[in-house]
């Protein structure tokens, strides 16, 4: 059994703690290719608006929620 921790990753969007189990979805900026964006299951849901901290890239198709 793995005795580590493990720090969970925030949603980009709603900066909420993503657990396991949810549908979630990380995905490389696709602008700089250098930041793992996450978004939890209700953000990727709603098409909630993310952007990458690192070059400043912004979903323009993402919802206005």
């Amino acid at each position: 059994m793995y005795s580590g921790s493990y720090e969970m990753p925030n949603c980009n969007a709603c900066k909420k703690e993503i657990r396991p189990s949810e549908l979630s979805e990380s995905f490389m900026c696709p602008k700089c290719k250098d930041r793992l964006i996450w978004r939890c299951e209700e953000c990727k849901g709603v098409s909630r608006k993310y952007s990458c901290g690192n070059c400043g890239y912004s979903d323009n198709k993402a919802g206005m929620t």
